[in-house]
């Protein structure tokens, strides 16, 4: 038994921090109580490589078998997955492991409203506010000078609450009890958009005390448990949250101390599992109520509205993280350094880049999109996402390795030597996997609300895609993956962050806030879960690019090159 007297220290990048050991604490709680949050992309689940420290001499528990490291040693593990049994540990914590706050990939929209910010006639000078789209994955804010709309600074950063849980309905089961709910709440305010909102301060050498307003948009779950509601009964038939139609607060009341002066409001919710996010992308989509469109939020919980010539009609689906690059080996957020796209050829040499330029330390969602789109076409990969072997042990990327328990195949993108990790940049069939059933909900999703309402895919008109991760996709080798439907380009929208832009705008005057309440009420919602076509498309949809060839002939047939 460890006393609970006894110490861990943590060391990085020349800092040092102390935790009182527990029994049967992870490592990674007691990293984070040290002031160090570690990169837990995949929610603990040691899925990825996000949380790896150096373990110095002392006794531990790594997944559940004991290990001793000798005097003068160190060994590598993942945090999330080892405890400490000795009285004393020094932990060296490489500085790719600790968890970015700042990043300004995802906090980007390209609205096609000309005037989406409209000042207010009364808005006195010096007056800033906050907008922050609030995702499962990733959060994205941006600090805005009030009377002139002006973006001052921009700040991205994973959702801290992946510590606990990496989807919406582990987080929703956690509300059954308080001490979780209001740990789910600290994670968002006071660990997450706390720090962010410093930084914002720093980049514009602003102070937060000039804040009076804040707006918040984010899927029903994401916005209850901001607020402290807890989202429990979104988990259970029929699916309702507490409320739509959020409350006002003082920052303070909610955790936000560093904005004293701000008044937080928070976009409403058109169902349990379509939120105030998607009311956002609709605001700024303007669907046009004599097309046939649809509005596709990409995400860890996937959003789809359908525009049948007026009648709306929302649902949701879980695609999970994979997207945005958690839970992937090597997968991470746009950041420096990131692969940001990949080519395989027919020869099986690999080209990549990397953002800015530099040595490549990971990769992300849209650069796993395009492996898998590129592979595919060049026989790399199969139709089951599967590698083959032959051919990368013949182009010495073959790599064989332990994954979740069982033994795997990877590829090697970025060798060794290349890379800025000191360590091969892979990615694995459980990857690929993990990408295959995020696009197979999303496109199951389209697919099911068009088949419900009489449509195919070639009867739609306008196609809008929403969401960080959607302003970084090359559309074409989403729909070499089955993704997106396969129709022309030009019937594609891309406004990128939408529920970001739509709080943007909620920041301004011209009656935004009053538009947001009246576009939220007018979706009808379809419960994926409760419809027969939805399970048989998702399993077609596993497949590259799908199983029905009739659904991407042009893909199929033709082995249209995209890249």
């Amino acid at each position: 038994m460890v006393s609970a007297s006894m110490s861990i220290i943590f060391k990085s990048n020349g800092q040092r921090g102390t935790a009182v050991n527990r029994t049967d604490v992870a490592l990674s709680t007691l990293a984070a109580a040290a002031g160090f949050p570690l990169n837990m992309q995949c929610g603990g689940q040691g899925a990825c490589k996000g949380c790896l420290v150096k373990l110095g001499p002392g006794r531990y528990r790594i997944s559940e078998t004991e290990t001793v490291v000798a005097a003068g040693g160190t060994l590598e593990a993942r945090a999330c997955k080892t405890v400490v049994l000795c009285s004393r540990a020094d932990i060296e914590i490489p500085s790719r492991s600790l968890l970015k706050i700042g990043s300004c990939a995802s906090a980007d929209f390209y609205a096609t409203r000309k005037n989406l910010f409209q000042p207010a006639t009364d808005a006195r000078n010096g007056e800033l506010g906050i907008a922050a789209d609030i995702g499962t994955t990733t959060v994205a804010a941006i600090l805005v000078e009030l009377s002139t709309g002006k973006i001052l600074a921009r700040e991205s950063a994973y959702n801290r609450q992946i510590e606990l849980a990496d989807n919406i309905a582990s987080r929703i089961a956690l509300c059954c009890e308080d001490k979780n709910l209001k740990k789910l709440q600290q994670l968002i305010i006071k660990e997450t958009l706390v720090p962010m909102f410093g930084k914002l301060s720093v980049q514009s050498s602003r102070s937060l005390e000039q804040v009076t307003e804040i707006v918040l948009s984010g899927n029903t779950v994401m916005s209850h448990l901001a607020l402290g509601l807890s989202a429990l009964s979104i988990g259970t038939i029929p699916f309702e949250p507490l409320t739509k139609v959020f409350s006002d607060h003082a920052a303070p009341e909610i955790g936000l101390t560093n904005c004293p002066n701000a008044r937080v409001r928070t976009v409403p919710a058109i169902a349990g599992y379509v939120g105030g996010d998607l009311v956002s992308d609709l605001y700024i989509a303007e669907p046009d109520p004599a097309h046939l469109e649809l509005i596709v939020d990409i995400g860890t919980n996937g959003e789809i509205i359908l525009n049948d010539h007026g009648r709306l009609t929302a649902t949701a689906t879980a695609a999970g993280p994979a997207f945005e690059g958690a839970g992937l080996l090597h997968g991470c957020r746009a950041d420096i350094g990131v692969i940001e796209k990949i080519i395989c050829r027919p020869d099986d040499s690999i080209e990549f880049e990397t953002i800015g330029g530099k040595p490549a330390t990971g990769l992300c969602g849209s650069a796993a999109v395009d492996f898998i789109a590129s592979a595919w076409r060049t026989g790399l990969l199969n139709g089951m996402g599967r590698f083959n072997l032959d051919r990368l042990r013949a182009a010495g990327r073959l790599v064989q390795l332990e994954y979740h328990g069982i033994k795997g195949n990877a590829c090697v993108i970025v060798s060794q030597e290349q890379s800025g990790l000191n360590e091969s940049i892979l990615i694995t069939e459980f990857d690929v996997s993990q990408i295959l059933k995020a696009k197979a909900a999303v496109y199951a999703g389209i697919r099911t609300l068009l088949e419900r309402s009489g449509h195919s895919t070639g009867d739609v008109e306008r196609l809008v895609l929403a969401g960080g991760f959607a302003a970084h996709l090359r559309i074409p080798n989403a729909i070499t993956i089955g993704l997106l439907p396969e129709m022309p380009l030009t019937k594609y929208d891309v406004v990128g962050n939408g529920s970001l832009a739509g709080a943007y705008a909620a920041l301004g005057a011209g009656g935004v806030w009053e538009e947001l309440h009246r576009i939220a009420k007018l979706p009808d919602s379809c419960h994926l879960a409760e419809t027969n076509e939805f399970e048989n498309r998702f399993i077609d949809a596993l497949a590259l690019p799908n199983l029905d060839p009739d659904e991407f002939p042009k893909t199929v047939m033709e082995g249209v090159n995209y890249v």
